[in-house]
């Protein structure tokens, strides 16, 4: 274990090259350890030291947002006549990650555990938080030598929007901010917010703190702007490599099987509690969520599930070493 002790409550995963610690309280990735880094187990994201520091955690550190994660606007879902008042927890009247007790602030059973491996399970009931219909959602992180792997998925007895996510926030030099970091997107496109903070039609990366078609720094001067759906190239439906973030020596490829990558760079991220990795603050790490749109329901996404439908994201980080620096293994 190269002296790392997992503080108790959390659910310990390992694999050659990774080290994994996992909370039942919102399904959190406490943190991830690459254990092979040259000064020693380094932490790859941002987190706090003690899992009851979460309590009060506001930013979804490390948290699975659900039912429907992102924005809802004006709290509402409508649906063939029918009308549902959601909980509205956003400053501007939204309904966000779910509501105040969205699913990152629930504690998941835990339905399995092996040292690679954790499958975590939350049922929420007919009008939690507003959502409609009876849900049984699983989460599973797995090991799999370089690779994390995080897959969720979600069986519903009526009719409702689910979009599932993991709020990681990554530094992978583990220096206090971003800067030495490149990151590169497979997207032409991205959805700007308006000033109520929701999706407007998408637009053109070109030119805007959003194009990342290029590996490209993570400009200090926009991380006040990093908030925002980029509408990935391939299509949606299929496992596919879709980013690349490089730090400190180390890649990470994300592959996810969803439509969008929303893109955050923590420039609302304030210090709340002793941190376990990088200190906490704005631009301190990035966050790479795939997700479906946010809004998803108002703006006649196809992100509705039921009895006939299961809801069903994976997401894979696979890390690799900078050829300098030989590999992983």
């Amino acid at each position: 274990m190269n002296g790392l002790q997992a503080p108790e409550g959390a659910l310990v995963l390992r694999s050659d090259s990774l080290l994994a610690w996992v909370l039942p309280y919102g399904a959190r990735l406490m943190q991830l350890f690459w254990l092979h880094a040259p000064e020693g187990p380094r932490p790859l994201t941002l987190g706090f030291v003690q899992p009851e520091a979460y309590r009060q955690d506001t930013m979804s550190m490390g948290a699975v947002c659900g039912r429907y994660a992102n924005r809802i606007g004006g709290a509402v879902l409508e649906r063939a006549g029918a009308r549902h008042r959601l909980d509205a927890n956003h400053p501007l009247g939204h309904c966000i990650h779910g509501g105040s007790q969205g699913w990152g602030r629930r504690i998941w059973q835990v339905a399995a555990h092996r040292p690679d491996c954790v499958d975590l399970v939350l049922d929420s009931g007919h009008g939690d938080m507003g959502f409609p219909g009876n849900c049984r959602a699983h989460v599973v992180y797995r090991l799999e030598g370089a690779r994390l792997v995080w897959q969720a998925r979600a069986q519903l007895d009526r009719a409702c929007p689910v979009n599932l996510l993991q709020h990681s926030y990554w530094n992978l030099a583990a220096h206090a901010d971003l800067r030495g970091h490149l990151l590169q997107v497979d997207a032409q496109y991205y959805h700007p917010l308006d000033a109520q903070e929701l999706p407007q039609d998408a637009v053109a990366v070109a030119g805007t703190c959003f194009d990342f078609r290029r590996a490209t720094p993570i400009a200090a001067a926009c991380v006040p702007l990093l908030d925002g759906a980029l509408v990935l190239d391939s299509e949606p439906g299929e496992l596919r490599t879709v980013a690349r973030l490089q730090g400190g020596a180390l890649a990470m490829d994300v592959s996810t099987d969803r439509p969008y990558l929303h893109v955050y760079a923590s420039a609302g991220l304030r210090a709340t509690g002793s941190p376990l990795g990088v200190a906490h603050g704005p631009g301190a790490a990035v966050c790479l969520e795939s997700e479906d749109l946010p809004n998803g329901p108002a703006l006649g996404a196809d992100v509705w599930y039921g009895p006939q439908r299961d809801y069903v994201h994976t997401l894979a980080l696979d890390f690799s070493a900078t050829p300098e620096n030989g590999s992983l293994d």
